[in-house]
């Protein structure tokens, strides 16, 4: 038995999760807009929406919980800081996981060179 819900539903679940991450990432342009334009609770619907993958996505580079919620703060203030020259032609979601991967890289390679670096004799 076929049913109205049926019939309008995709053809498959891929169908169904490209649709929704095209309407996410207008939504993620949208929002940075509406930030640049002066709304106040924009910002914070971008924070909500990348804080946990995020902090899961450096916690893969940095496995140390607390530093890597530390570092999620940074990126958030390179967002908000450069969010003016944001192409918003672009994925916004491309862009942030890109300060956030390069972000990743000066936390490895600032330990690496404190690693490095000869300690004074007491």
């Amino acid at each position: 038995m076929t049913t109205a819900a049926t019939r309008r539903r995709p053809a498959n679940d891929s169908a169904l999760a490209g649709i929704l991450r095209i309407r996410d990432e207008l939504d993620d342009g949208r929002l940075a807009q509406q930030h640049l334009e002066g709304d106040p609770q924009a910002f914070g619907a971008l924070v909500d929406r990348y804080h946990t993958s995020l902090v899961d996505f450096i916690n893969g580079t940095i496995p140390h919980a607390e530093r890597a919620e530390d570092l999620v703060q940074e990126v958030f203030i390179r967002v908000f800081r450069h969010l003016r020259g944001f192409d918003q032609t672009k994925r916004f979601s491309t862009w942030i996981y890109a300060i956030a991967s390069n972000v990743a890289e000066s936390e490895l390679w600032s330990r690496s060179r404190s690693e490095n670096t000869p300690h004074p004799k007491s």
